[in-house]
């Protein structure tokens, strides 16, 4: 009989979100996954160079502990389940469309293990069709810590990104749809997005899962 098969029996696995009960091979509990289905994506108020953006959930209950368990709770699993809300929420698309991950902080990869980022830009792009830059276009510089700072901080001092690379030549006359897990204040997206019209861009899309309200 299979070791884990037991174990889960003597210890039933717990949702990440709410700690209710999980189905073994669940990666949430049906009342989250139900609690994320009712979420109106939002559309509004796109920040600055942004033309259009969808945002799967307001930055708040269920999608908010989604996120920190897959982000800070190193719970990648969850990857797949965050890009395919992402997916359906990103809307039709050109054929040149391009997605572009918002860069991370280095050291912050480097603590955290993994771009959390960059691993929801590739499971959106496997389920839209929408293709990913083979190469890094953006890049920032700094420590690019925006958790914990307030609203005037982030807005006043916002990150510094900027093309890299070939970016030109990858860009250059493309919709781009721009790729964060979550929107704040929009000042990172607005910084990626003066990047990625340096480089060409010729429409900006943006795509979060939440979005602080």
């Amino acid at each position: 009989m299979d070791s884990a098969w037991i174990a889960r029996l003597l210890v039933p696995a717990r949702c990440p979100v709410c700690r209710g009960g999980l189905e073994p091979d669940g990666l949430i509990c049906g009342a989250c996954i139900r609690a994320m289905n009712g979420c109106r994506v939002l559309r509004e108020d796109p920040p600055e160079g942004i033309d259009r953006i969808a945002s799967c959930a307001d930055h708040d209950g269920v999608p908010r502990e989604i996120l920190t368990a897959f982000k800070f709770g190193r719970l990648t699993g969850l990857s797949g389940l965050i890009a395919g809300f992402m997916a359906d929420a990103a809307g039709p698309a050109t054929a040149s469309a391009i997605l572009v991950p918002v860069p991370p902080a280095r050291l912050r990869t480097w603590l955290r293990g993994f771009d959390p980022v960059g691993m929801l830009a590739a499971g959106v792009s496997a389920r839209t069709g929408v293709r990913s830059a083979d190469e890094p276009t953006l890049t920032r510089r700094g420590s690019g810590r925006q958790r914990g700072r307030g609203r005037a901080g982030r807005i006043s001092d916002p990150p510094d990104i900027r093309p890299c690379g070939e970016a030109a030549k990858v860009l250059g006359g493309r919709e781009v749809i721009l790729v964060d897990d979550v929107m704040t204040t929009g000042a990172t997206l607005s910084a990626a997005a003066a990047a990625l019209r340096q480089s060409g861009a010729t429409s900006i899309s943006a795509l979060t899962f939440t979005r602080r309200l």
